[in-house]
């Protein structure tokens, strides 16, 4: 295949204990294709903090990013809480180690959502990638949700809404009047 490189590790899963065949080989993206962004928005709120959901979501996020560096793409990792929006990593490809960016993190304060998701869309909105997706890993609970759903999402943005809502409390359902409000760029991800 011009243009295209042998992923030998998917290329052995599928040979198993067999002879290495033609039908066992896996390719990788051809090379040149452009890569998707991938901007990790996390929310690192008091409540968020207060559910556990906190620490599994900065599991989840090292899960991701070790598989954003597999790819060899690009990613940006934001984080909300207290009042304020932090850039803890500028787009660019994945670091291979990620456990010292995303152990030391804090949780606590209020859920800036409008400020972290404007921030996100205008950083995206500078980049050159075809193919953008802003991962919003949240528990939604926020009063920002109400006038985010009377905005349009922007355009050219894939949004995976991460519900890390606690199970068991009064459900608020932020992320689903989202993705209810943004339908031709919105999914929700269930933790």
């Amino acid at each position: 295949m011009a243009g295209a490189a042998l992923d030998w590790p998917a290329t052995l899963r599928a040979r198993r204990s067999q002879p290495l065949a033609a039908e066992h080989l896996r390719w990788r993206q051809h090379l040149g294709q452009p890569q998707a962004l991938h901007v990790f928005a996390l929310d690192c709120s008091a409540s968020m903090l207060d559910s556990g959901a906190f620490a599994r979501a900065k599991g989840l996020l090292l899960q991701w990013l070790r598989w954003a560096y597999l790819q060899r793409a690009p990613v940006a990792l934001l984080c909300f809480g207290a009042g304020q929006v932090q850039w803890r990593l500028p787009p660019r490809r994945a670091p291979q180690w990620n456990a010292d960016l995303i152990e030391p993190l804090h949780g606590g304060g209020g859920t800036p959502l409008a400020l972290a998701l404007h921030a996100a869309w205008a950083l995206m909105k500078r980049r050159p990638e075809e193919r953008k997706v802003l991962w919003a890993i949240s528990d939604f609970r926020s009063p920002d949700v109400w006038g985010l759903a009377r905005q349009a999402g922007p355009q050219g943005i894939a949004h995976v809404l991460v519900d890390a809502e606690a199970p068991g409390v009064r459900a608020f359902g932020g992320a689903r009047r989202l993705a209810h409000a943004w339908p031709d760029t919105a999914r929700i991800l269930m933790k």
